[in-house]
């Protein structure tokens, strides 16, 4: 038997502007791979603006002084992976008209990841964008009833920050 919490956050990724040209400049994406034996997260995303919170297809990456904050409310259930930029392309698309239809320019594919597989990386860029983290919370089997906004109490590992193990 499911249970309505009283109050819960789902944390999605937001529309951005420019359909899927926006969500790559936004979110840019993450690979991860094995480092001396150790799994590793990196990320290939535009600078020099890093939202504080980006949700690269799924895995959520907050910036160090995002982090910093959650650490403060000393919410259970939720602990950080340390991030490495693989590549950073000089794209100030902040700057750009949110508003307008089209973004300020596509890559000559016309494919938006191109902006980031293209693009040229900066290394200068790199050594001066902020620390990232990628947030970790344990899955749980089951915990929601797919499709919608129902919990199964019995199976809430107690935490502060919970999340469903996918198909669950």
């Amino acid at each position: 038997m499911g249970f309505l919490m009283s109050a819960y956050y789902a944390l999605e990724s937001g529309t951005a502007p420019w359909g899927d040209y926006g969500h790559t400049l936004w979110n840019g994406f993450t690979e991860k791979s094995e480092e001396g034996g150790r799994p590793a997260i990196s990320v290939s995303r535009t600078g020099p603006f890093v939202p504080p919170i980006t949700v690269p297809f799924g895995r959520v990456l907050v910036t160090d002084d995002f982090r910093q904050n959650l650490l403060a409310q000393r919410f259970s259930g939720l602990s950080f992976e340390p991030v490495g930029y693989r590549k950073v392309v000089n794209i100030a698309w902040e700057h750009w008209d949110a508003n307008a239809q089209e973004p300020a320019f596509y890559p000559e594919t016309g494919e938006p990841e191109d902006y980031l597989l293209q693009g040229v990386h900066d290394e200068v860029m790199a050594a001066t964008m902020p620390r990232l983290w990628a947030w970790s919370v344990a899955p749980t089997t089951g915990l929601q009833i797919q499709r919608s906004n129902t919990f199964r109490r019995n199976l809430h590992p107690g935490t502060d920050v919970a999340r469903t193990q996918a198909g669950g």
